[in-house]
């Protein structure tokens, strides 16, 4: 009797540890690298409890693996414009928002828009079943070490940065984003960048 009570104080401390350490890294906010001399011209959409922040950084370029096993990285872009999401497959809210990633992407795959999402440290095949299981064919690349997420600041995901054509990150979005739509929004910035 005593074993067992035991064994079932243990097994619960166990799962409100792993509760808690998953809410963390989930809710803490990413820094950006490598600020310019510009500082951040805006902070957070209060409303979702997400954060999106504008910035006006340089993109660090980095080359991972795609999922043919091609080497590819960042700056191939240079001259596009650029979303950049951070995601993992057992992250419910990445979950919640890659419908909509796939939305955009069917959408916007022949436009000037480039969208590359990154893999957080899981295998080649864990990856390719979630995306053979749910029908999505955005481009993944597979930074299997986590060093992309941690030369970004990764701390939560998912994690969503706009990437203009000067190689600038012109906003970050941390946690889901909502809709499509809400989606599109964070695009869009780009053209009142313009105006």
């Amino acid at each position: 009797m005593k074993k067992s009570i035991i064994i079932w104080t243990v097994a619960i401390i166990l799962v409100a540890v792993a509760v808690y350490t998953t809410y963390q890294y989930n809710s803490n906010p990413a820094p950006l690298p490598n600020p310019t001399t510009e500082s951040p011209k805006d902070t957070t959409d209060q409303s979702s409890g997400q954060e999106e922040v504008v910035t006006s950084m340089d993109a660090l370029d980095f080359t991972l693996e795609d999922m043919n096993g091609n080497k590819v990285s960042l700056s191939d872009y240079k001259g596009k414009t650029i979303f950049l999401n951070f995601w993992a497959s057992w992250c419910g809210p990445c979950k919640y928002e890659m419908p909509f990633i796939e939305q955009l992407y069917q959408e916007t795959k022949d436009s000037d828009l480039v969208i590359i999402t990154v893999n957080l440290q899981e295998s080649k095949s864990t990856v390719s079943n979630f995306l053979t299981d749910n029908k999505y064919t955005f481009p993944v690349w597979l930074d299997t070490e986590g060093d992309v997420a941690n030369q970004y600041g990764v701390s939560g995901i998912p994690l969503s940065l706009l990437i203009n054509k000067e190689f600038k990150i012109v906003s970050a979005h941390e946690g889901y984003m909502n809709d499509l739509e809400m989606m599109k929004s964070f695009v869009d910035q780009l053209k009142e960048e313009k105006q």
